[in-house]
């Protein structure tokens, strides 16, 4: 089964037209998950995963009741490094916790979870083949980045002074954007040895504001996110890349 995450409907609503033999399953009462098939692939789409908090709850309970072995996360997120232009598709090559600080108690750094590793690396395979799938099937700008993932939905530069020094995020300096629903996918993935990418529309620039327009400019990214990860599905079906279990 390979799980696709979004934080709102909209994030998953390409995936919803082109998955066959649908059923739908109410899971804790509350959440709604659709199960099919995409290229003979069994395929979960689940959404209203906001936060990291719930996200690493929802990604640990998913992955170990429907035998999950790769979760990719959608939607949208906020670029602070002016390398990345709004409406520019990122994929995850790096991720760290930007809210956590347990620094004082115990000997880690921050961002890190203690017993877990800082940076949170997404699967080299799955990334390489989604690259491919967006040269063959999209005109899309995209890029590797670091995602600073926190539950907090920044929209001033005030807002991460605790965790910027010299233009650099945590020790990043380029390629960085913010999210806030991928830390707690990769914490789950991290405990269940499963692989996990997050391919994301860049909305805005931190010091901008969301509105109506840049939601759906965004949006109209969200077809070709969704023509490269239908197209990566298949080549991982066909290539037979990722088992139970594989990186």
């Amino acid at each position: 089964m390979i799980m696709i995450i979004g934080s709102q409907h909209d994030d998953i609503l390409y995936f919803e037209s082109v998955i066959t033999n649908k059923k739908e399953e109410l899971i804790m009462g509350k959440f709604k998950v659709t199960i099919g098939t995409i290229f003979n692939q069994a395929v979960m789409l689940v959404d209203q995963v906001k936060t990291n908090y719930l996200s690493s709850a929802l990604t640990l309970y998913l992955i170990e009741k429907y035998f999950v072995i790769l979760v990719l996360v959608v939607g949208r997120c906020i670029a602070y490094s002016k390398d990345l232009k709004p409406l520019a598709i990122v994929i995850s090559k790096h991720v760290v916790l930007g809210d956590v600080d347990q620094v004082n108690e115990d000997n880690v750094k921050y961002g890190q979870v203690p017993g877990f590793e800082q940076v949170f690396d997404a699967s080299e395979d799955v990334v390489s083949y989604l690259e491919s799938a967006f040269e063959k099937r999209t005109f899309s700008v995209y890029k590797e980045a670091n995602f600073i993932s926190t539950s907090v939905d920044y929209h001033k530069p005030s807002q991460i002074y605790d965790i910027e020094e010299f233009e650099h995020i945590l020790g990043f300096d380029t390629n960085v954007v913010f999210d806030t629903n991928t830390g707690g996918v990769a914490i789950g993935c991290s405990l269940t040895k499963v692989p996990f990418v997050s391919i994301k529309v860049v909305e805005r620039y931190l010091e901008k504001n969301s509105d109506v327009n840049t939601y759906l400019k965004a949006m109209k990214e969200y077809v070709n996110i969704g023509k490269a990860v239908v197209t990566c599905i298949g080549d991982i079906g066909r290539n037979e890349i990722i088992t139970e279990g594989g990186k």
